[in-house]
């Protein structure tokens, strides 16, 4: 099974939802095309609850993975590995890992993993890969 795959559900009784996965470019009109991608997505699961908070989170996931200077592309991933988690990952070519800081008050950034960290309760983390990393972070989805 490979990092970005749909992992096994909680119920089997139901078919799992299509996974979906983009690849796009290192520009600034990527942070948008992932949020429409994962709103899309949400959208057709029937999950219109999760729209807001998961447009922050992959806001700030793909925001970060620009930062990183990569050249190629990243990877923007929404699954469904239970009922009740969405999980969004963003892979790109870089092996720094993100750290959770305090924002001076005057900071004009180090913001978004604090607000990733209060949107997913804490439940987000970083794969290293030989060559990058993915960071995902999962949403309760109402049930």
């Amino acid at each position: 099974m490979t990092l970005l795959s749909n992992v096994a559900r909680d119920d089997a009784a139901l078919p799992p939802p299509e996974p979906a996965t983009i690849c796009l470019p290192y520009r600034a009109e990527s942070v948008g095309a992932a949020r429409r991608f994962v709103s899309g997505k949400l959208r057709e699961w029937g999950l219109d609850d999760l729209v807001d908070d998961a447009s922050v989170v992959i806001s700030e996931l793909t925001t970060n993975a620009l930062e990183t200077g990569c050249q190629t592309h990243m990877i923007v991933a929404v699954r469904r590995p239970s009922d009740r988690i969405v999980r969004f990952l963003v892979g790109d070519g870089s092996r720094a890992i993100p750290v959770l800081v305090k924002a001076e008050p005057g900071a004009t950034s180090g913001r978004g993993l604090a607000l990733i960290h209060r949107l997913t309760d804490g439940r987000w983390g970083v794969t290293p890969l030989p060559f990058g990393k993915v960071v995902h972070a999962d949403l309760s989805a109402p049930h």
